[in-house]
């Protein structure tokens, strides 16, 4: 019972670092896009990489509530097993791959963070001094301009 449960977790870690992966793929492609100014793709990486965090959140659930079972069950018993070997050695490699994806991710996830940030204050300061530019406003047009330019 004990393998089983551990065994569960670790699969559930090697996905996890794969969902860690993929999002730091869609992070990096977001990083692009923001340079670029694409709104449409910004709003189609977002989705992406906000679904992928979903299902992430829903494996950590997971992995938390299958660690507390495994503990709840480890301390009923009066005579503790051993886990199998091999069991433990995917466990530390599912656990140390996770640890890995996650600290990547943690790096490109900061640079896309500072990009963003420092380009919306690059666009603040860019309006706040040279105000709106003139391709991206156009006044409202009058009928009748009387009285505009009084």
């Amino acid at each position: 019972m004990h393998n089983n449960l551990i065994q569960k977790i670790s699969d559930l870690m090697d996905d996890q670092a794969a969902a860690y992966t993929r999002l730091e793929s869609v992070t990096a492609q977001l990083s692009a896009v923001l340079v670029r100014g694409e709104p449409e793709s910004i709003e189609v990486l977002t989705r992406a990489g906000e679904a992928e965090l979903t299902r992430m959140r829903s494996r950590l659930w997971e992995i938390t509530s299958t660690l507390t079972d495994f503990a709840e069950i480890r301390a009923r018993e009066e005579e503790k097993k051993p886990l199998e070997i091999a069991v433990r050695d995917a466990f530390d490699m599912a656990a140390k791959s996770l640890l890995e994806a996650a600290r990547k991710f943690q790096k490109i996830s900061n640079r896309v963070a500072n990009l963003a940030i420092n380009g919306t204050s690059f666009a603040n300061a860019c309006i706040e001094n040279c105000g709106v530019s003139p391709s991206t406003y156009r006044p409202p047009i009058l009928k009748s301009m009387t009285g505009a330019a009084r």
